[in-house]
């Protein structure tokens, strides 16, 4: 499967077709990957709730790794890029408490150990945050939350200060129907350095592992 097109760009409305608002369900992109999976294809990976996975991206085998729908969850994925030259992707998914955010501290450092010496270190780390917002007079601003310094004393651990960050914020409140709150990173099977990740809300970013 190459890096296909889940968003829209005009989310469905509410109609009095039963059969139409199911449809419209399935199109949601968590919801394609879904039954992609259902179907057989063993290249997605889904991630759920409090749960951390990784996975090596190889051309031709996994290539999708994805959160299930977040609602005031924190979600942080870590690129790597492997001395293969395929990337390493680590992907959590974890409620807000404060004892969710420290597991998901460790779950990763686990996942760090059990893959570090096959990171290429030439390489800087990217690590991306997709965490509830709340709409401020300025724009979107985080909801109060210290999962950044939990992660980020872990990827101190590992890279010193050699790791990019990224925090792309999410809405949770007011949200319309058919609204996607999933967080989807797939990758090119022919060319695994290149990138889409699906942040909640169907933003849409670009990039090269490398």
């Amino acid at each position: 499967m190459a890096i296909i097109n889940l968003t829209r760009k005009v989310l469905p409305s509410i109609t009095k077709s039963i059969a139409q608002n199911i449809e419209n369900v399935k199109n949601m992109p968590e919801m394609r990957l879904a039954a992609m999976i259902r179907s057989g294809d063993k290249g997605i990976v889904q991630v759920g709730m409090n749960e951390c996975k990784a996975v090596r991206i190889l051309p031709d085998r996994i290539n999708t790794i994805y959160t299930d729908g977040l609602a005031s969850c924190n979600s942080v994925g870590v690129v790597c890029r492997g001395l293969d030259k395929n990337p390493i992707v680590i992907l959590s998914h974890y409620t807000p408490l404060e004892t969710s955010r420290i597991k998901q501290a460790q779950t990763l450092e686990e996942q760090l150990k059990v893959y570090d010496a096959y990171i290429d270190r030439s390489v800087k780390p990217k690590v991306f945050y997709n965490v509830p917002g709340y709409q401020a007079e300025d724009g979107m601003r985080p909801c109060v939350n210290n999962i950044f310094e939990k992660i980020g004393v872990v990827m101190k651990k590992f890279f010193g200060t050699k790791f990019d960050e990224q925090v792309v914020l999410y809405q949770h409140k007011g949200r319309s129907a058919y609204f996607s709150s999933a967080n989807i990173f797939q990758f090119d099977p022919k060319k695994t350095n290149e990138m889409k990740i699906t942040f909640v809300g169907e933003k849409e970013l670009f990039s090269v592992i490398g």
